[in-house]
């Protein structure tokens, strides 16, 4: 398996949480998060890593840790190019269950990770924080 394999799993690990220490200096400062399906009200992009790690590790905190399930992760032609599917869920801070299907790409370059793109239902999202 290759490095840049190793570390596409592991950033599918931490990348929920917004855990970015736990790859220090793997992720890129430039680093992009794009969100392409963003509900309504929630940005689409998020560029450089402090703000990526901000957004994320603010919304871990209305929910238990998302854990991807049923992960299979793909290399591309592209040889810093990764496509991983999941399933994931949580409970929110409300009690209700989220849960959804990605279609994620992880773009690797020079041992870093770079860039995060992330499909996803979004009226899952709206439903989970739903009254």
């Amino acid at each position: 398996m290759s490095d840049s394999v190793e570390l596409a799993r592991q950033w599918l690990e931490i990348m929920p949480e917004g855990a970015f220490a736990k790859l220090d200096g793997q992720i890129s400062p430039d680093f992009v998060l794009r969100l392409p399906f963003a509900p309504p009200g929630v940005p689409s992009k998020f560029i450089g890593r402090e703000v990526a790690q901000q957004a994320l590790s603010g919304s871990a905190k209305n929910r238990s840790p998302l854990v991807f399930e049923n992960l299979e992760l793909l290399a591309t032609e592209d040889p810093e190019l990764f496509v991983a599917t999941a399933n994931g869920e949580a409970t929110m801070a409300s009690g209700k269950i989220y849960r959804n299907s990605y279609v994620i790409f992880v773009r690797i370059r020079d041992g870093q990770v770079v860039e995060h793109i992330e499909y996803m239902n979004p009226l899952n999202i709206i439903a989970a924080f739903a009254d």
